[in-house]
């Protein structure tokens, strides 16, 4: 299965990807609902009345045109599969559009109809944070899921998705074998001094591509490497590549001496490196300092985690690695635990920053986040800053850091580096 490719002469879905990060971005700029990917599953080709597989295809496209000629947009994503973008639709008006997808499909074309009347129809609504590359990834391995699990129940019309459970037994293995070839990928986003307008860092984040479903989104594959016992490997790979480039960077004379590495980690995978040595070897292996390091965990980890992992935090302390908390603000914010853990800075959640430039309100909240880390003496990072209004108004606030698709997306090494050269050129 393929979800980059489609049959070119039908509906191309090279067409369909750029409509798909347009829906979104409108359903977020608009306030209005957000989009909807419907995936249509056509019974085996092989067993259909029509001559070819091409012509089912095409007499499916055909239909499916028709029924969402006012509500949607038609792809070939894969053999005996159908993608339809669906914009501004609720989970109801989703529903209703998979009855109405299904209903025209098993209307009998003239010949015969089609085996059994077996089409599945599965909705996907779609994140406006998530890309048109990776939403269809997340729907593949649903399908892929589902074919792979014949013995459940087939829910068809207004099916959701289903979750990553049954994916992560489909991809484990395949999972299990990246990490051992060492094929997980690595990016980054800057991190944006707000009063110097420089990069001051750069937050690492792992990704994988699968061989036939494309890029698989971290929140599926990340918790997968736990249930399958990869995580410690994972975290170790990805600091390793990490660490090797910042090393590139330093020797190339590309970054400045105080230029932070923050790397993302679970509660186990920071256990895992730092118990096993992992940490301390890679740090003496590739020549960094370790304070060019930093280790961030969510803040339910720090929350949740338990007594023993005060001991890994001193250790890492010990080491002279920094310590971030990630996500501050997500629903398990506690004042008290800021006071106890040995961080150096928390990342603010992107939920929490809101019309900062022309909203007084927010800035007063905002005004009060920045008097809180303050007297924690900790630093703050604002993550999701999408517009210059936004770090504009965050920068006349007081606060010294910010990061999001406004400065950039995240970057593949080669791409970072190139931005490393040119940022602040005029």
């Amino acid at each position: 299965m393929n979800w980059t490719s489609g049959e070119e002469s039908l509906t191309d879905l090279s067409g369909l990807l750029p409509r798909i990060d347009e829906a979104a971005t409108a359903a977020t700029r608009e306030g209005a609902a957000a989009p909807a990917l419907l995936i249509v599953e056509l019974p085996p080709l092989g067993r259909l009345a029509l001559d070819s597989s091409y012509e089912l295809t095409a007499a499916a496209v055909e239909r499916l045109e028709r029924a969402v000629v006012h509500s949607g947009s038609v792809a070939v994503v894969g053999e005996g599969l159908l993608a339809v973008l669906a914009p501004r639709t609720g989970p109801r008006m989703a529903a209703a559009l998979a009855r109405r997808i299904e209903h025209c499909l098993e209307l009998p074309p003239v010949g015969g109809g089609l085996p059994d009347g077996r089409v599945t129809v599965r909705i996907h609504e779609l994140d406006p944070r998530t890309s048109a590359h990776e939403a269809l990834a997340q729907a593949g391995v649903a399908v892929l899921a589902g074919r792979r699990h014949r013995e459940l129940p087939v829910r068809k019309t207004g099916t959701a998705v289903p979750d990553a459970r049954p994916s992560r037994t489909v991809l484990g293995d395949d999972l299990a074998e990246a990490v051992r070839a060492g094929r997980i990928g690595v990016v980054y986003q800057p991190i944006i001094g707000l009063q110097s307008g420089k990069i001051i860092g750069t937050e690492v984040l792992a990704r994988w591509q699968h061989p036939s479903l494309g890029a698989i989104p971290p929140l599926d594959f990340v918790p997968l490497a736990h249930e399958i016992g990869a995580a410690g490997e994972l975290g170790r790979l990805v600091l390793e590549t990490a660490l090797t480039q910042l090393g590139h960077w330093r020797n190339a004379r590309q970054i400045d001496p105080g230029f932070i590495l923050s790397v993302n980690a679970s509660a186990d995978q920071l256990r895992s490196l730092v118990d096993s040595g992992h940490v301390q070897d890679l740090l003496a292996s590739t020549g960094a300092d370790p304070g060019s390091l930093a280790l961030e965990l969510t803040e339910e980890s720090f929350v949740t985690g338990a007594e023993h992992d005060a001991r890994v935090l001193e250790q890492l302390r010990a080491l002279g690695v920094g310590l971030h908390i990630d996500d501050f603000g997500t629903g398990y914010s506690s004042i008290g635990y800021l006071r106890r853990v040995p961080a150096a800075l928390v990342k603010i959640d992107r939920t929490l920053l809101g019309d900062v430039a022309g909203d007084p309100r927010e800035q007063r909240f905002i005004r009060a986040i920045l008097d809180m880390v303050d007297a924690l003496e900790l630093g703050a990072v604002f993550e999701g800053v999408e517009t210059p209004g936004q770090a504009r108004g965050l920068s006349r606030l007081g606060a010294s850091m910010g990061q999001g698709f406004h400065f950039s997306r995240p970057l593949a090494a080669p791409a970072m580096t190139a931005l490393l050269a040119d940022w602040g050129r005029e």
